[in-house]
């Protein structure tokens, strides 16, 4: 194969160029064509970045070690330390080094992680609005919405494909939301 008929391989300033005439002159197809060669462009360069990025980590790697390993043992030589994370219930620390403008001046602990109660399934609902109201949503809907509004939420619990109850409490959420907004008196705390 001879190389007299390969494309010519445009740079971007270029097709951004030849973009810019082709829109000039109403010429959608190619706009649309140029663009695309474009993007190819775009996708180039990202994923050249990402193989000079994996190089470059890759070349570290061995200095990196290195440093954990000399991070480790300066950090075991201060004194209790270990002694003084266990009191706490902490399993190491993460800290950051200034960067410019940016002062980190903490240390993160790593702690466990408590769940606050087991989950069975399905949300249900908290009381949260009757105890703010001293009315349930279905009351709140009942008393407040307008006629259109219920039939909104009719009409979604009717459609719904798997889950009625989930898709009348989508429906309701706008509709609370704007009865509370109109009737500032109905909140009680």
């Amino acid at each position: 194969m001879t190389t007299e008929n390969k494309p010519v391989e445009l740079t971007p300033t270029e097709l951004m160029a030849k973009i810019a005439a082709a829109g000039a002159s109403g010429d959608l197809a190619e706009v649309i064509r140029l663009g695309n060669q474009l993007k190819k462009h775009q996708a180039d360069i990202q994923k050249a970045e990402a193989e000079k990025l994996k190089a470059e980590a890759e070349a570290l790697a061995g200095e990196r070690e290195k440093l954990a390993s000399a991070i480790w043992k300066a950090v075991k030589q201060i004194p209790e330390i270990t002694q003084k994370l266990e009191a706490v219930k902490a399993k190491g620390f993460t800290f950051k080094l200034d960067d410019g403008d940016i002062q980190y001046r903490a240390v993160s602990l790593t702690v466990p992680t408590i769940k606050s109660r087991t989950s069975s399934g399905g949300g249900g609902s908290t009381g949260a609005l009757k105890a703010q109201t001293g009315l349930s949503r279905h009351e709140l809907v009942e008393q407040y919405a307008t006629e259109e509004e219920k039939a909104a939420i009719a009409k979604a619990e009717a459609e719904a494909t798997s889950r009625p109850d989930s898709a009348r409490y989508s429906a309701e959420k706008p509709v609370i939301k704007r009865i509370l907004a109109d009737n500032p008196h109905l909140i009680k705390s």
